[in-house]
């Protein structure tokens, strides 16, 4: 094999960083990542939508509560009325009872309406516990994807580092026309990254196409620097 032979050093590195590549490119952490990502958006939209239905529930709540408050004074201010001694005829006296009645039965109306709140609160708050668990399994979810694909991408930057050392190291053994043809062969579509390959047996070591006799005998005298293609598939040959 003559000294072309460093080609298929050349390539068998490419090749290797091609892989690295591909290795950081199907990554499952990579196409985990924004689905995860977009699931924590999702726990978030719920979360403060429900923080925001806990704060408006609080108002009511509030506002209730201060009306339950006002009408227990306007009944204590009635009773205070009832009991100081100022005589009331029959009219105003059935007057006083009817709107002491509507009082109370407004009263109890509202604090109906406030424990059917506490009661909507309650149950807003399980929520907001549950969406904050989930968002807090979320975020370990997404900084454990993110940790092992940045653990990746050291790993394979260091390894295609060192493919490119290696390849820099020997590539200028190799004809400047010869790897230059090898390179532009390896980039195009349908060749698997493989830019060149062995001749043996009149065969090229690709595509399996067997040489012409003439065409061959040709090859073989030719120099060793010589740059040889299959006429088929157009690599490299490496005799």
């Amino acid at each position: 094999m003559s000294f072309l032979s460093t080609l298929l050093d050349i390539q068998a590195l490419d090749l290797a960083s091609d892989a690295a590549r591909t290795r950081l490119e199907t990554l499952p952490e990579r196409e985990a990542l924004p689905v995860v990502a977009a699931k924590r958006v999702e726990i978030s939209a719920r979360l403060e939508a429900a923080l925001a239905d806990r704060v408006s529930r609080e108002g009511e709540e509030g506002e209730l509560g201060r009306q339950v408050s006002q009408i227990v004074k306007d009944l204590e201010a009635a009773e205070v009325e009832r009991y100081s001694g100022k005589r009331k005829n029959q009219d105003e006296a059935a007057s006083h009872k009817a709107s002491q009645q509507q009082l109370h039965e407004k009263q109890s109306a509202l604090e109906e309406q406030e424990m059917e709140l506490l009661e909507a609160i309650e149950e807003i708050d399980a929520r907001i516990r549950t969406e904050e668990a989930a968002h807090a399994a979320s975020q370990v979810d997404q900084e454990r994807i993110e940790q092992v694909i940045g653990k990746v991408e050291m790993e394979v930057s260091a390894e295609l580092d060192r493919l490119a050392g290696e390849r820099r190291a020997i590539m200028t053994s190799v004809p400047e026309k010869v790897l230059s043809t090898y390179d532009n062969v390896r980039g195009q579509a349908q060749k698997g990254g493989r830019g060149a390959a062995i001749l043996a047996d009149g065969r090229c070591g690709a595509c399996r196409i067997k040489l012409p006799s003439l065409e061959r005998t040709k090859m073989l005298a030719s120099p060793e620097d010589a740059l040889l293609q299959c006429p088929q598939c157009r690599r490299v040959l490496v005799r």
